[in-house]
């Protein structure tokens, strides 16, 4: 029915994804509802897998939070106009991860009152070193989301297409890959391995700057 709550992922949420907002949500995906569900089912899965990667003990919660707030910004009228809907979505789970990291360094602070100087000290110096570590993810992550913006519209579906899939549809998914652009699927591998670099070496040349 509309209007009806989807069910709640178990974390602490300022909005829950009602069934309009989720209808909303699968349209922009694809106007085919099959569809449409496929690549939802796609996407949450890349979301699964971003936070697991990034250390997240409840990554498919966090993902699901991602999709809520991506379903909020639709109902408030924003619209998916990337070439692959994940990098919207990508944009958004960003911003959870930061979150998360912030979340994380609050449930790990100790009262420091009644310990030793040098235990305060080390304590300090452990904090601090994992504030810079904090920092430095998140500067590669802007400048992930950065670089992948700035690839030409081709390389972008390429890149993208390439990874998509697990075991045998992944395979299967570059073999079609391949004929479709009548490409061998060695030649195929070089250009996915060639725009891998480039992206791997505009992400580095972005961290350092941001470094310095």
């Amino acid at each position: 029915m509309d209007g009806a709550p989807i069910p709640d992922t178990g974390l602490k949420k300022d909005w829950v994804v009602t069934q309009a907002a989720f209808d909303r949500l699968l349209a922009q995906l694809d106007p085919d509802r099959r569809r449409a569900g496929e690549r939802y089912e796609q996407i949450r899965q890349k979301l699964t897998k971003f936070f697991q990667w990034r250390g997240c003990a409840t990554p498919e919660e966090y993902a699901d939070r991602t999709i809520d707030r991506v379903a909020r910004r639709i109902g408030e009228g924003a619209e998916i106009h990337a070439h692959d809907a994940y990098l919207f979505f990508h944009g958004v789970a960003i911003n959870v991860l930061r979150e998360h990291w912030k979340e994380a360094q609050k449930a790990q602070l100790k009262p420091l009152d009644d310990l030793p100087a040098s235990q305060t000290a080390a304590i300090a110096s452990e904090s601090g070193e994992a504030e810079s570590e904090r920092v430095e993810q998140e500067h590669r992550l802007e400048c992930l989301d950065g670089c992948v913006q700035r690839l030409p519209a081709q390389q972008l579906i390429l890149i993208t297409q390439y990874h998509q899939g697990e075991g045998g549809a992944k395979i299967a998914r570059r073999n079609e890959l391949a004929k479709q652009l009548n490409i061998p699927l060695n030649a195929l591998r070089i250009r996915a391995f060639r725009i891998r670099g480039e992206l791997e070496s505009c992400v580095s040349d972005c961290a350092r700057r941001k470094a310095g």
